[in-house]
Order: C-alpha cells, then structure tokens, then sequence
C-alpha cells in the first residue's frame, strides 16, 4: 500500500499518508493519489497551493479538507461523504458519484464536467454556464434546473422526474429513462443518442423528427423501418432504446436504422 505524488519532476511513494505533513516543498506536488486505501481521513491540504488533481476514491471518507484553489479535478466518488466543502474557483471537473451527498454547494463557473450520480440528491444547485457533461442519475431529484447553453452530455436516468427543462441545441446524448416523464420537451436536431424507457407514458412520438438519433435494442439487431409508422409501431411494441436514424428522407418515405 502506497500513496502517490507527482511534481513536474518526480514521483513520491508513501506508506502512511500522514507522512505528507513530513513532505518538503508542498508547494511542487501537482497530482495526489491516494486511491482505495479503505481512508477514513485525509490530512490537511492548506499548503498544497499547486495541488492541480486529487484521487481519494474508492474510500471510507466521510469529509474532506478545505481544498486548495488551484485544484482542476477532484475525483472523490465512491465514499460515504455526506457533504463537500467549498469548491475552489478554477475547478473544471467534479466527481463525486456513489456517496451519501443529500445537497452539492455552489457549483464554480470553471465547471466543464459534472458526476453526482448514485447519492440522496433531491435538488441541484444552479448549473455553471460552461458546464459540458452532467451525469445526476441515481438520484431523488423531481426537476433539473435550466441546463447550460453549453451541455452535450445529460444522464438523468432513475430518478422521479415528471418533465425536463429547455435542452440545449448542442445535446449530443440524452439518457432520461426510469423517470416519470409524460412528455419530451423539443428534441435538438443533433442528438444522436437517448433512452426513454419506462416513463409514464410513452415518449416514441416524442423522437421522430430527430434526423440522427442511434437505436439500440436487446440484441443488436439490425433492421430496416420503411416507414415512420412501421417506426412508432416497432418501438411501442417493443419498447427499447432509440438511436442512429441513419437515413430519413419523407419524401422517398425511407428509414435506414441499428435497433
């Protein structure tokens, strides 16, 4: 067992991680892993001012330190964290997935990334402008507050969401099934992927116009769809995933797809 530092230079290997008070020039370490060591506990991190990443996944963590401004990633998922302090100001990606988090603080504008998946959560804090990629599955959320401008990537699957918000025109992947969605609000042209599946109603029709979706089903099957009634008839009787749309053309009045 042993804890890992990176400077711009050298790698420091520990074997108690208490020995980091011992360390000289905090100020060098950029990157600290202290990764499924069964941690209860971190030591203090004030003087760590270059701390860029931290790894204290796959731990015993109820708490963590007050975190260094200069930090970008944090990586916490998989603890029993029940809280998160302040976020620094620069930080662009936030794991924090498989806690016990019942509320997240407020999120920095820096945020680009997002996983808050699998806690207690039953409301999020306001969305950064610039965030990209926001995994909240797993949660007791009702709503999803106004998504950014900027989000390609929104997983909010089990949970007990009865609608969603506005989705962005750059929405690549949409994945909100396990929900108790009634309807989908106008799907952007360019999303490519999305599930649905067991919501209140069923949310087929909902998905058509979209012109690049990728379907899945059980097995991978490939097919052939002549028609968008054929469409809507195969996915209500089936009930499984849409996806790729690789040809749709009204007027010629032919679907290609991978279901």
């Amino acid at each position: 067992m042993y804890y890992q530092l990176f400077n711009d230079t050298k790698l420091y290997n520990f074997n108690n991680i208490n020995h980091l008070d011992t360390l000289d020039n905090k100020s060098n370490i950029k990157l600290l892993f202290c990764y499924d060591y069964q941690l209860t506990e971190l030591p203090n991190l004030d003087e760590f001012n270059y701390l860029k990443e931290l790894y204290c996944c796959f731990n015993k963590l109820t708490k963590l330190p007050l975190l260094p401004n200069s930090l970008i990633e944090l990586h916490c998922y998989n603890n029993k964290l029940t809280e998160l302090p302040k976020l620094p100001t620069n930080l662009k990606e936030l794991y924090c997935s498989h806690n016990k988090l019942t509320e997240l603080p407020q999120l920095p504008d820096s945020l680009t990334c997002l996983s808050c998946s699998n806690n207690k959560l039953t409301e999020l804090s306001k969305l950064p402008i610039n965030l990209k990629n926001l995994s909240c599955n797993n949660n007791q959320l009702n709503e999803l507050p106004q998504l950014s401008i900027n989000l390609e990537y929104l997983n909010c699957y089990n949970n007990q969401l009865t609608e969603l918000p506005l989705l962005p025109e750059r929405l690549f992947s949409l994945h909100c099934y396990n929900n108790q969605l009634t309807e989908l609000s106008q799907l952007p042209l360019n999303l490519k992927f999305i599930t649905y599946y067991n919501n209140s109603k069923n949310l087929t029709k909902y998905i058509i116009h979209c012109k690049s979706l990728y379907s899945y089903k059980k097995y991978n099957e490939y097919k052939y769809i002549n028609t968008l009634n054929d469409l809507l008839n195969y996915t209500i009787k089936n009930y499984y995933y849409i996806g790729i749309i690789k040809y749709y053309d009204l007027k010629i009045n032919l679907i290609k797809l991978y279901i």
